[in-house]
């Protein structure tokens, strides 16, 4: 499970609880609940989306539905309170949520700048190496300097210095 969506895995344990609580007691208006349940899904979609302006809004707008309840007489103070803390619970796992996704294009953005420049370089490496190859092309061959002649060899006669038409003198 990646970080994300053990993140909105917590935002809808959360939002569970709130939901969970709005069935079970007698302390909550039926149609209160069911408005306080549809405001829950939806900061659970926009959560699960990764809209988190839209998750903040609806969490907001949760809120108000439950503050809006209490001065009806729709939702009793001890259910307030319950329903309440689950909703900064939501509050807390929604901004770490959202940290996180933060951190993460941070580091997508990052990674792919590196590969961008990496790839800059390359193409920046080819290209020099493309120029060399092309001067070295263009650039005519130098002759090959002229090896000198051996040195003549000194004809010794099997007598030696000695021999015929050698040593007069």
């Amino acid at each position: 499970m990646t970080g994300r969506a053990r993140a909105v895995a917590v935002v809808v344990l959360a939002v569970a609880l709130v939901t969970a609580g709005c069935a079970e007691r007698p302390d909550l208006a039926d149609e209160r609940a069911a408005s306080l349940q549809a405001a829950v899904l939806d900061v659970t979609s926009a959560a699960a989306a990764g809209r988190w302006d839209d998750a903040e809004a609806a969490l907001v707008d949760t809120r108000g539905r439950l503050d809006d309840g209490v001065d009806a007489g729709e939702v009793s103070t001890s259910r307030y309170r319950e329903v309440d803390r689950a909703l900064d619970r939501v509050a807390g796992a929604l901004a770490a949520a959202r940290a996180q996704a933060v951190a993460a294009e941070a580091a997508a953005q990052q990674a792919a700048a590196v590969q961008a420049a990496t790839e800059q370089a390359a193409a920046q490496a080819a290209a020099d190496q493309a120029a060399a190859d092309r001067a070295a092309a263009a650039t005519p061959a130098r002759p090959a300097d002229p090896q000198p002649a051996p040195a003549p060899k000194d004809k010794k006669g099997p007598s030696g210095p000695k021999g015929p038409g050698r040593g007069k003198g």
